[in-house]
């Protein structure tokens, strides 16, 4: 199937696709930097869970790249993948402390208040319902545990179409707020997301201190291939400003990403 015609999917089937070199697509300079940006977050959260170690909870864990992170700093991590085909590799990790269950965040069983950090990087943007979503990864956490999920922003994408002269296409996706992702020959939806309504979210599942941040400005503001470029020629200074514009909240619709927590 061409990327012209591409074969629409299902979430995990998707990704099963992408399962056999999926740690190499965080090597492009773009996905590597949204990734850096995340994962600093998670480290500062990190801080706060029990000493020797807490429970996370890793929803779309993939192939287990933040899984072997994270239990390498002593942490349990569970993860939930709907994908066969990355959980055969996050398991192929054999990372003590590790445990995938096979499914997704709309109907994996796990204990209610069990959780110190729920991490959700990408995936529930998957999801059907996303506000029941953020409720149930909301139930797993324990008193003062935090949810911090990632996903791919509404504003950012319109106007990255706007700028490539598609302009129809740009008002579907203002309109209906759903994106289209396209890879060897597969087509996968997902749900696009903006501050208000993941702050909204956030605050209906119970959640307190709720924060929405951007995570990728530049992608906006210059365009994708002229970001590209930055980061190629001086990834750290480039980071650097990313990291700078991200911690504003002012400008999280901004982001190409948005990234969103809150405390139980």
């Amino acid at each position: 199937m061409s990327e012209t015609h591409p074969r629409e999917v299902s979430p995990a089937e998707f990704y099963d696709g992408l399962a056999a070199d999926y740690d190499d697509h965080f090597d492009v300079a773009h996905r590597r930097a949204y990734d850096d940006l995340a994962w600093e977050r998670t480290v500062a959260l990190l801080g706060a869970l029990p000493a020797g170690g807490g429970r996370v909870v890793d929803v779309g864990c993939g192939s287990g790249r933040w899984a072997q992170r994270l239990v390498a700093m002593g942490h349990e991590v569970v993860g939930v993948e709907p994908s066969p085909l990355m959980a055969d590799a996050a398991e192929a990790k054999q990372l003590e402390g590790f445990t995938v269950i096979r499914g997704d965040v709309e109907n994996v069983v796990l204990g209610e208040a069990s959780a110190d950090l729920v991490l959700a990087m990408g995936s529930v943007q998957y999801a059907d319902d996303i506000a029941k979503a953020v409720q149930r990864m909301a139930s797993w956490l324990v008193p003062g545990g935090t949810l911090l999920m990632l996903c791919d922003g509404a504003a950012a994408l319109v106007m990255e179409l706007l700028a490539a002269g598609k302009n129809q296409e740009a008002i579907e996706r203002l309109h209906g707020r759903r994106a289209r992702l396209v890879m060897d020959g597969n087509l996968v939806e997902h749900h696009l997301l903006d501050a208000a309504t993941l702050s909204r979210h956030f605050a209906d599942a119970g959640l307190l201190d709720v924060s929405v941040h951007g995570l990728l400005v530049g992608a906006t503001a210059l365009g994708r291939p002229a970001l590209l470029e930055r980061l190629t020629e001086n990834y750290d200074d480039q980071l650097a400003i990313e990291r700078t514009l991200a911690a504003d909240p002012l400008l999280a619709d901004a982001g190409k990403q948005l990234i969103a927590q809150g405390r139980r």
